[in-house]
């Protein structure tokens, strides 16, 4: 398999040198809007709407499924076991795309240095904006070489992809981390190491789980 185009694990996605580099595609989405993919609504407040690729997945999957359980039907003479796995299929899927459904929202306010997220319109958890990030993310393919891609991430956030994967990390790292000065964020490069355009307190939280709701509790452990 040619360096034009590869995969990264199971639900990877493509690097497509022949159509567009992902580098360049991401590029032409910053270029576009700035602080792609969040929309500035006021000043310091900025908010990224979205629904979960999980949930187009399962749906794609029934949909498959049920193409191939009538293909099966039609041209196997005792479909039954095929059936059965197309079936477990379709619920799996199905519950999947239930618990992905309905859209989800990242708010950033640096006038109180805060983040929420929400999902389906309920509040699900606010806290310091230390805790969200950029991120560059590197994976090791099947054939060795490593992969990256930048994400959007933090503490009690669904992990979001904000380019496709590439074996070429130099320039998608430069515009991870132009992102992160725009929006004002920590940017990790793949090595886990945090930069920021100014020197800032890191706060780590963590949870504990009691009868009635959850407590979550911050420590400071230094400076960025």
């Amino acid at each position: 398999m040619s360096n034009d185009r590869k995969i990264v694990g199971i639900f990877g996605t493509w690097d497509y040198s022949f159509w567009a580099k992902p580098e360049d595609i991401f590029q032409a989405r910053l270029e576009k809007n700035p602080i792609f993919p969040f929309e500035e609504t006021e000043e310091n407040h900025y908010e990224y709407e979205f629904i979960s690729i999980w949930f187009w997945f399962s749906l794609a999957t029934i949909a498959a499924a049920l193409v191939i359980g009538g293909i099966v039907m039609l041209a196997v003479r005792n479909p039954m076991s095929y059936l059965v796995c197309c079936i477990i299929c379709v619920l799996v899927s199905a519950y999947t795309a239930y618990v992905y459904q309905g859209k989800r929202k990242v708010v950033i306010d640096h006038d109180n240095d805060s983040y929420t997220f929400y999902r389906k319109g309920r509040r699900i958890y606010t806290g310091h904006v230390h805790n969200i990030y950029i991120r560059l993310v590197g994976q090791k393919g099947g054939n060795g070489e490593i992969y990256y891609k930048v994400v959007l991430n933090g503490f009690n956030l669904e992990v979001q992809a904000l380019s496709s994967s590439t074996l070429r990390c130099e320039k998608l790292e430069k515009l991870g981390r132009r992102l992160a000065t725009r929006l004002n964020l920590n940017f990790f490069d793949w090595t886990d190491r945090s930069t920021r355009r100014y020197s800032a307190s890191l706060s780590v939280c963590f949870q504990d789980v009691y009868f009635g709701g959850n407590r979550v509790n911050c420590v400071n452990i230094g400076q960025i």
